[in-house]
């Protein structure tokens, strides 16, 4: 009899029991966790099992929707066309998705605490991800109301003092807020609760005579 090693293997992967510590743990640190940890851009944490197990039910309707606008995690690049291999891709595999389910509908149990993998240690968030950038450049302060619907707007546009052409190989954005933290004492900070959640960049050429 042939069997597909691919289904093969998918079903040998949910025929036994789903745990958080053995299965679920390793997935959500290394594509939740960036934004779900304490102090993090998303709007709960996902670092522990006491942490998880109340949004288990959410978790597997959110990572089980598909290409579609709101899936967790946010990966919006086409699967069947262009380039697939990038750095720090954060996507699911259907296999991850299907793991993810059965565990939410088996009753998210936590299984043995000798296998939840170490903690992730994060950066401080003053710390530059991408090393030491060869240009910073701000935008105006932006006021964002606390009474309002998310916000789709634009921000102007960032001089950036260049001259000669040159390529972007990274970008990293860094808030820096008033909203207080554990860490900030109350005074403007980078890290803390943010405001924003995410943003869509791009290089431009505002005018020849301007960089």
């Amino acid at each position: 009899m042939l069997v597909p090693i691919g289904l093969a293997a998918q079903q040998s992967a949910t025929a036994r029991e789903v745990t958080f510590t053995k299965d679920i743990a390793p997935i959500l640190q290394r594509s939740c966790e960036n934004c779900h940890r304490p102090d993090g851009v998303a709007p709960m944490s996902l670092a522990s099992y006491e942490d998880v197990r109340p949004w288990a039910r959410a978790i597997k309707q959110r990572t089980s929707v598909g290409p579609k606008a709101g899936v967790m995690p946010p990966w919006y690049v086409e699967k069947n066309i262009g380039i697939q291999q990038f750095q720090s891709d954060p996507s699911l595999s259907d296999e991850e998705i299907a793991l993810i389910g059965k565990w939410a509908d088996s009753g998210a149990p936590r299984g043995n605490p000798a296998d939840m993998p170490p903690p992730k240690v994060y950066a401080d968030r003053t710390t530059w991800a991408i090393g030491t950038p060869d240009l910073i450049v701000k935008s105006k302060e932006l006021l964002v109301k606390g009474d309002a619907p998310d916000w789709w707007g634009e921000i102007p546009s960032m001089p950036t003092g260049l001259t000669d052409d040159r390529y972007v190989s990274a970008v990293e954005v860094k808030e820096v807020n008033d909203v207080p933290s554990k860490d900030s004492g109350g005074r403007p900070t980078v890290g803390g609760r943010f405001v924003f959640h995410h943003m869509i960049w791009r290089t431009q050429v505002i005018d020849p005579a301007k960089t």
